[in-house]
């Protein structure tokens, strides 16, 4: 039976549940495949991750549990069904109270998510953490394309931050330059993890936050396992000091999508299950009254 991390449920009624929705889905993927083994490889490399966090002080397991709902199925006809079938699940929850942590898959999936939330929250910021901006109108014949997420969610009027772009066709430039609900920290731009969280911070200021992580926003060097890699990109320890400073933020929701596990290296998954990890570890840092002990 797959698990996140590797404790038990207690469903105690201190801890909060944190529904994992597994959707291991790849319909659009333009070059390297494998991101339907994403969700799979994530429950594996978790098992092997301490659940202690002593940057923080915190175990995860007095705080949080992570039951695992069943994924929805894959034979289907059309990645607009596939979404059509992830809202239909969400039907069943609450937006103001059920928080998701959705494994992909690739990235098209965070469009019903966005839109589940969207439908409590109309002040939704969505922060985004990829390569590419995910920006373009259609893609080799669908709207609903990985590289459109980003575009279908901004038509419900979010604001989008961006962070570790590094890859954008002309269309999607012009895109940027031109929506004033697109915040884009462009690779080569950023700053370090601590002034860049600052920036975003006052964009975010106290509205809620959902956080997607398309696994090529790390640089190939600790995430060679995604379908299109670029250099260039942000380090581990750019990403957990840049979480802890985003300080305090209303976050409802989050998923990580396009790791495509390699043969023979259990690396990119590793990584992937510590990002989840630490951002969990920070979530409760802030949300449970913890006393600081970082600087």
């Amino acid at each position: 039976m797959d698990c996140l991390f590797d404790y038990p449920l207690s469903l105690k009624n201190n801890k909060k549940q944190i529904w994992v929705l597994p959707c291991p889905f790849e319909g659009s993927v333009s070059y390297g495949t494998g991101t339907q083994f994403g969700p799979k490889a994530i429950f594996e490399a978790s098992k092997q991750i301490e659940t202690f966090d002593p940057e923080l002080n915190i175990a995860l397991e007095d705080y949080l549990d992570f039951p695992i709902l069943n994924a929805p199925p894959r034979n289907i006809n059309s990645i607009l069904d596939y979404l059509t079938t992830i809202e239909r699940i969400l039907t069943n929850y609450s937006p103001q109270q059920d928080f998701f942590l959705t494994l992909g898959g690739e990235h098209s999936i965070t469009l019903p998510l966005i839109k589940f939330y969207h439908k409590a929250y109309k002040d939704l910021v969505v922060l985004q953490i990829d390569a590419h901006a995910d920006l373009r109108e259609s893609y080799e014949g669908s709207n609903f394309s990985h590289a459109c997420v980003m575009a279908r969610c901004l038509e419900l009027n979010v604001t989008l931050i961006q962070i570790g772009i590094r890859s954008v066709c002309k269309e999607e430039w012009q895109t940027i330059k031109n929506n004033k609900n697109i915040h884009s920290f462009f690779s080569w731009q950023l700053k370090s993890a601590h002034e860049t969280a600052l920036e975003c911070r006052k964009i975010i200021q106290n509205r809620p936050l959902y956080f997607t992580f398309d696994a090529d926003g790390l640089d190939p060097s600790i995430m060679p396992g995604v379908g299109t890699p670029e250099p260039q990109g942000i380090s581990f320890e750019w990403f957990k000091n840049f979480i802890f400073y985003l300080k305090p933020i209303n976050l409802i929701g989050m998923d990580f999508c396009e790791l495509a596990p390699m043969p023979h290296s259990v690396l990119s998954q590793s990584i992937a299950a510590k990002c989840i990890f630490k951002t969990f570890t920070t979530y409760v840092y802030y949300n449970f009254n913890l006393l600081p002990n970082k600087n």
